[in-house]
Parts: C-alpha cells; sequence; structure tokens
C-alpha cells in the first residue's frame, strides 16, 4: 500500500532544469549527478518492494526535524511485525571497508551509509515513540546496482548487497503482515510530521541572464530549432513535442527558477524564445495560467 509517492526533489528538478541552461561547474554537476542517480536507485527499489506491499506500507523519501535534528529515510517499509529503515545506495564500481571509511578502488572516498543510518535510526524510532508506537524497528542498507562490490565487509553488516534482493523480498513475504487501522493511522501521521524538502538542499547559484534561452527538448537537452504546425522538432535526436505542452512545461520551470519575477507575456515570449507568435503565447498562457490585471505590470500566475 503507497500512502505517499516518491517525486524529484526541488532541489533535483532545479537542479535539471539549470543544467539545461548553462555549464555547471564540477562540484555542481557531480552534486547533480549523485542527486539524479541516487533518485533512479530509489526508484529502483521501490519497484522490488511491489510483490510485499498488499499487506505492508511503503513510505518513500522521509524527512524529519526533531529537537533541531534532521534525518532523512529513503524508504520506511511499515508491517504488522516489524518497521524497516532502509538506506538506499546506487554506487557502481568496486568499494573497500575500511574501518568507517567507505572508499572506491579508485581512491573516491564515499559517505559510509552505515554510519548514516547509526545516526538516523535513533531520531527515526524517537519520531515512532512520540506517535505511540513500539514495534521493533530495522535498519537496512541497500546497494541496488549490480556494478557494485565491497571488499572487506564482515558478514554480519546490516546490507542488502544486489544479488540478495529477490531473496530479501521472498523473506519479506514469507512473513505474515496484517494492516490495520492503526497502521494506516501511523503512516498518515509519519506523513503529517515530514518535510516537504530538505532544509540542507544545494542549489547551485544562476542569474536569469546567465541561463540559455528557448524550449529544451526532454529527450536529450537540445533546445528546440524548427517549429512546424503546433509541433517542435529536435534537429539533435529527431524528437517531436507539441508546441503547447513544451511550452507549458518551459513557463513552469521559469516559475520555479524565479518564483519572485512576474511572467509577462514578453517575459514568457524571451524565455521561450521560438514562439515569438503574441497572439499564440496570449492563448497558451490564458489557457494555463491566470491573468493579474495590474496595468503595464499586467501577469501571470498558475491557477488555483
Amino acid at each position: 500500500m503507497k500512502i505517499k509517492e516518491r517525486t524529484e526533489s526541488k532541489e533535483l528538478i532545479i537542479l535539471k532544469a539549470v543544467n539545461s541552461r548553462k555549464n555547471l561547474n564540477y562540484e555542481e554537476e557531480k552534486h547533480f549527478f549523485n542527486i539524479e542517480k541516487g533518485f533512479l536507485g530509489e526508484k529502483q527499489f521501490d519497484e522490488w518492494l511491489q510483490p510485499v506491499l498488499n499487506d505492508r506500507i511503503l513510505l518513500p523519501d522521509m524527512q524529519f526535524m526533531r529537537n533541531s535534528n534532521f534525518t532523512q529515510i529513503d524508504t520506511i517499509l511499515l508491517t504488522s511485525q516489524l518497521n524497516y529503515l532502509f538506506e538506499v545506495k546506487n554506487y557502481e564500481g568496486d568499494f573497500i571497508l575500511e574501518g568507517d571509511n567507505l572508499n572506491r578502488t579508485d581512491g573516491i572516498d564515499f559517505k559510509n551509509p552505515l554510519i548514516q543510518m547509526k545516526r538516523n535510526e535513533p531520531l527515526v524510532r524517537n519520531v515512532f515513540q512520540s506517535l505511540g508506537c513500539n514495534i521493533p524497528l530495522v535498519s537496512l542498507t541497500v546497494f541496488v546496482n549490480p556494478q557494485f562490490h565491497l571488499y572487506n565487509a564482515p558478514q554480519n553488516l546490516p546490507i542488502i548487497y544486489p544479488a540478495q534482493l529477490p531473496r530479501f523480498i521472498e523473506k519479506i513475504n514469507q512473513k505474515p503482515s496484517h494492516l490495520n487501522k492503526t497502521q494506516i493511522e501511523l503512516a498518515k501521521k509519519l506523513v503529517s510530521r515530514t518535510l516537504a524538502e530538505n532544509p540542507y538542499s544545494k542549489i547551485p547559484h544562476y542569474q536569469y541572464d546567465d541561463l540559455k534561452k528557448g524550449i529544451i527538448c526532454p529527450r536529450c537537452g537540445s533546445v528546440y530549432t524548427e517549429y512546424v504546425k503546433s509541433f517542435l522538432k529536435c534537429n539533435f535526436c529527431k524528437g517531436r513535442e507539441n508546441a503547447h505542452s513544451a511550452v507549458v512545461r518551459t513557463i513552469r520551470d521559469f516559475k520555479l527558477l524565479f518564483p519572485d519575477t512576474n511572467l509577462t507575456m514578453s517575459t514568457a515570449i524571451e524565455w521561450c524564445s521560438i514562439v515569438k507568435s503574441p497572439i499564440t503565447m496570449h492563448k497558451i498562457l490564458t489557457n494555463n495560467f491566470k491573468l493579474i490585471k495590474t496595468g503595464r505590470t499586467s501577469h501571470y500566475i498558475q491557477k488555483d
């Protein structure tokens, strides 16, 4: 059962939008790559858990602030006997565990998710207990990428390796679990406690004049250069998209990147670039946004 859907974070959406319109520096690009790859790994683990969800509750991307301490859990699985906390990692390559340090064999250091989970578990346990739930918690780190291998790892570590996932899912499925009203109410209370966004997210610096204008092809990231009969065509990947839908998508990116800037007709035309007709742009904006009439500063906002 799902009470909360996993969606891309605001941080990831902004990173995608900025990356398509300017060159990120090395650290920004690395952060974007890690955030996007991590999200894909979490989605992959959600799919692995689908067979067990008839009598269990999946809560993805749970973020809590407790006594000024922030904690983020990639996946919580509620059952009638155990509650699971999963730290999901999409790491790829050969790794070595040396004490508390997790290093890839090419010398790159990575955060040790075991340390991260050890720190998070007491905080989450406190949240559960504050809601009157004393069902035991089990914390596990899950590596989902089949190209991951860990050397020097003791057998008793709370880790699920890629090759172990099918057996682990089967093991969960074999344990009886019966959803009841108490568990569903607990799930709803946990969701009400979670933060919408990570307060420590890293947003790259950008300015309007620094960003490339135009409508970006969602398939390959190129700027559309051909507009024919209400369709945009990508000369790079040969993709095709309805122009009206593409404009709406692009304007929503603008509002995400510049929430305090008024969306005017001229701004929409400049930002989208390829759709230059005021008549066409007026029609698209009128159908999808609400006009706030204030004379020369009239602008559009999201419809309620």
